[in-house]
């Protein structure tokens, strides 16, 4: 050879292929997972710092291998979020003695004066205090007015005890205590007495049957029917073929009662509401009323938006009644007169409708009648 070569080249490792990323971090998964254990308890620090290097190790990897591929990445990004999960319960149960560091006493007690404290001049002091102790963990002061008991008032004011109860209660697990709502503590025995027993009578006494009931017997009254009685009313407006406008006063009001005119009333509003009857002002003026053809139907049925409706609300009372028979000179009903028994108003209904001077007026007339007739037949005796 004429030349001796002195440089070592490099030896390249091959790269890595896609399945074998996956697997080295499916390793690094599983091995997590196995050592949950440990961050339950708070030991984990130490093979957290591991898992990170390792993940940190992977990732540099897939950088040096320029690898693209979006499965990779995302088991990447999965495999980090169960290491950021491990270390945040890890970090939940870490105890101080773990860490290789712990709290000064002294040093709690002062930052809590601090955060207790009730006048700006105490947390001058307690500043002055620390700069003097020369820092954090300074050395103890045997004249400390920490270590002494508080034995005035003044000295126990200066602490706000409320802001250091709810701080505590907000950090503790344990429940708030209210003194007041603690009951007895011993139950109280209930004494045994002797209960008597309800004696079955139902043996000695006599026994009845319930009556069976027919079909017909639950079946309902069609003259008490409202809709039987909307169909008796249109079936006699139509018996009457007019096809003119008719009263709407007439059509309702019976001249002979007053209890049916009611009636026609309130059963002529579910016909002018079912489309069967239609409600209008006639060449006169007054409310008319007219059966709806055959053609208004239709057109109903096509084009319901053209159609003008209303709601009205009807007062009758009896002195209306009177005034549209004597008005309109109303001798029959246009709907006929049905015989029924109708509603009595009730005697005490009566009583009530006089006033209490109207009676005693009633009352002394009839006993000057009386005394009249009685001194009447007494002349008659003496002649």
């Amino acid at each position: 050879m004429s030349s001796v070569q002195t440089e070592t080249s490099q030896v390249r490792k091959p790269k890595l292929t896609k399945q074998e990323h996956l697997n080295a971090y499916n390793s690094l998964r599983q091995r997590m997972k196995n050592q949950l254990k440990l961050a339950a308890k708070g030991e984990g620090s130490d093979v957290l710092r591991q898992n990170i290097d390792e993940l940190k190790r992977l990732y540099h990897a897939l950088e040096t291998e320029k690898v693209r591929d979006t499965k990779v990445h995302l088991e990447d990004s999965e495999v980090f979020k169960e290491a950021s999960e491990f270390a945040a319960l890890n970090a939940r149960n870490l105890r101080f003695g773990d860490g290789g560091f712990s709290l000064d006493e002294r040093d709690v007690l002062k930052r809590l004066r601090k955060y207790a404290a009730t006048d700006s001049s105490i947390l001058t002091d307690i500043i002055k205090e620390d700069e003097q102790g020369g820092g954090e963990y300074g050395e103890e002061d045997d004249d400390d007015e920490d270590s002494y008991p508080i034995m005035d008032e003044y000295t126990f004011n200066k602490v706000n005890w409320l802001k250091l109860g709810v701080l505590y209660h907000q950090l503790s697990k344990k429940p708030i205590s209210v003194d007041f709502l603690n009951g007895p503590l011993a139950n109280e025995k209930r004494r045994a007495t002797n209960r008597t027993r309800n004696v079955d009578d139902t043996r000695s006494g006599r026994s009845t049957t319930a009556r069976h009931m027919e079909a017909s017997d639950l079946a309902q009254d069609e003259e008490k029917n409202t809709a039987y009685m909307v169909r008796l009313v249109y079936d006699k407006y139509l018996k009457k073929e007019s096809d003119e406008e008719v009263n709407f006063f007439k059509f309702f009001i019976n001249p002979h009662s007053f209890a049916q005119s009611v009636e026609n009333l309130f059963y002529t509003s579910f016909l002018i509401k079912d489309g069967r009857l239609k409600l209008y002002t006639g060449k006169s003026g007054a409310p008319c009323i007219t059966r709806v053809t055959q053609e208004e139907l239709g057109q109903i049925k096509l084009d319901s938006s053209k159609v003008l409706s209303s709601h009205h609300v009807a007062t009758f009372n009896y002195d209306v009644w009177q005034y549209f028979i004597q008005e309109l000179n109303l001798k029959d009903a246009f709907l006929g007169h049905r015989d029924e028994l109708e509603d009595q108003i009730p005697a005490e209904d009566l009583f009530e409708d006089f006033g209490d001077e109207e009676l005693r007026v009633r009352d002394d007339e009839e006993e000057a009648d009386t005394s009249n007739t009685s001194t009447t037949s007494t002349f008659e005796e003496q002649i």
